[in-house]
């Protein structure tokens, strides 16, 4: 092992980031030297908005190619299986947590209402917590 944490960064602090937000700058300068990955899903979200334009597309996707992104395979599904039973949880939001969960990551995101009820899961919200 590296020493170094894990870090799967949920849609919402993609978005800040790429929004020039001054948490999501820091979250991202205080994780810099650790591990970052993004899910598939988080991918797809911040890529689907139907008004971006063609430049502001290129510059996402190569903001998003500076992370690792972790494809959903049959463990991930069945996680998030089990995950939208117990939780009630939406699709997208039951695949970001089981793939968390799986590549035991931590979970950065501000979305408290649905993370910190799931069991096993490592979360941070880096607008309210003190980072390392």
């Amino acid at each position: 092992m590296s020493g170094k944490d894990r870090y799967l960064i949920d849609t919402n602090i993609l978005i800040y980031f790429l929004e020039g937000e001054k948490q999501a700058l820091a979250l991202f300068e205080r994780i810099l030297d650790d591990e970052i990955y993004i899910s598939l899903i988080n991918k797809i979200e911040v890529l689907s908005f139907p008004d971006i334009s063609k430049k502001e597309e290129k510059s996402i996707r190569m903001f998003l190619s500076s992370f690792i992104t972790l494809e959903i395979d049959n463990t991930i599904a069945e996680e998030a299986i089990r995950i939208r039973k117990n939780y009630k949880l939406k699709l997208p939001d039951a695949l970001i947590c089981a793939t968390s969960i799986i590549k035991d990551t931590i979970l950065v995101s501000r979305n408290e209402k649905d993370f910190l009820k799931v069991k096993g899961l490592k979360f941070l919200n880096p607008y309210q917590a003190e980072m390392k």
